[in-house]
């Protein structure tokens, strides 16, 4: 009982906080605001709505405060898109996919936490705080309420209906995969400034599709969800293996687009530069703090072994994005098992 308490307890508070902090401190404290980067992005931004020769400067919401942060990530992602970043880009987007479906796949559960019922404040504050240090916050919940033991426990139903997977789908495809194929493909700041909101776009899409094909239809919808999660497995894995792989035969490139730095640079970095730097340290601690928390889901340090081999192989070989979905993918097969496993410690 003392080891249950100190796994699901007090060992993840006494991990993903602090590491929350830290990642305010290195991303926003160090490379935004010290790196003199976030004055960059103010340039763009302090001056009257619809300014000539500032395009991002627009009244997107009507509200001063929300405008002005508005524009500065949509200047932030403009700047991320530089041909030079095209690869941390690509790895950025799958893997925020696979992290962007973890609450939303939770809160769809038969029976969940009341802590994990909002997945889209979830992505709202990621996007707005950065998902290195929201995530943290969240995986304390998800392992607190007990969401994160991958086994079907006897009172803990995890089923996912039919109707709410396609949901689930629908709302990936629409969402997110659309929204950043738009902000990717065109550049241009209303594609851009509408994918800032894609948690919100989700949320009213998994919503419209069950208005649409209620979840009454109470048959479980787990093919769709692996297919949910194949899909974001297939597609980090294509894009890392055309945009990532070339640059493992470049290591100076590699470090430049992949490799963050905790030091300040001595030298002004530009804009495209300082996001990246900002962009990577983001990764570092959104990326690292899902693949942490997937150890809560294996069933004894055997399988913490194995997953720990196999995030170091698919982060390599595969990606970042791909690392976690294949990891989604085996623990909803476990979570579908029809035989029931019950916790011994209980």
């Amino acid at each position: 009982m003392a080891s249950k308490i100190f796994l699901r307890g007090v060992l993840p508070i006494a991990i993903f906080i602090p590491m929350g902090y830290l990642a305010k401190q290195i991303v926003f404290e160090r490379h935004l605001y010290q790196s003199g980067t976030g004055l960059q992005l103010a340039d763009h931004c302090n001056v009257p709505v619809r300014t000539e020769g500032y395009p991002s400067r627009l009244a997107y919401t009507g509200y001063p405060v929300l405008d002005y942060r508005m524009c500065s990530l949509v200047v932030l992602f403009h700047a991320l898109l530089d041909p030079a970043y095209r690869p941390l880009v690509a790895e950025l987007m799958t893997a925020l996919a696979a992290v962007t479906m973890i609450p939303f796949v939770e809160a769809a559960r038969e029976k969940r936490s009341i802590f994990l019922r909002m997945p889209a404040v979830v992505g709202v504050l990621f996007q707005l705080f950065s998902f290195a240090a929201i995530m943290p916050i969240y995986y304390v919940a998800l392992i607190l309420s007990g969401a994160a033991i991958s086994s079907p426990i006897k009172g803990r139903a995890t089923k996912i209906t039919q109707g709410s997977a396609e949901a689930l789908l629908f709302a990936l495809i629409v969402g997110y995969i659309i929204p950043t194929l738009c902000m990717v493909v065109f550049q241009d700041v209303i594609p851009t400034a509408l994918w800032q909101g894609f948690p919100i776009i989700m949320a009213l899409a998994q919503f419209v599709y069950l208005v649409i094909r209620p979840s009454r239809h109470v048959e479980s919808g787990y093919a769709i969800i692996q297919v949910m999660y194949g899909l974001i497995f297939v597609t980090s894995a294509v894009l890392h293996i055309y945009y990532t792989w070339p640059l493992f035969f470049d290591i100076q490139q590699f470090q430049k687009v992949f490799v963050p730095q905790l030091a300040l640079s001595k030298r002004l970095l530009s804009l495209p530069e300082g996001v990246a730097a900002v962009i990577q340290w983001d990764a570092v601690f959104g990326i690292g703090s899902t693949l942490l928390v997937t150890f809560w889901f294996a069933r004894g340090v055997k399988e913490m072994v194995l997953l720990f081999l196999w995030h170091v192989l698919s982060l390599v070989v595969l990606g970042p994005g791909a690392a976690i979905a294949g990891v989604l993918l085996f623990r909803e097969a476990r979570l579908n098992n029809p035989t029931p496993v019950v916790d011994k410690e209980d």
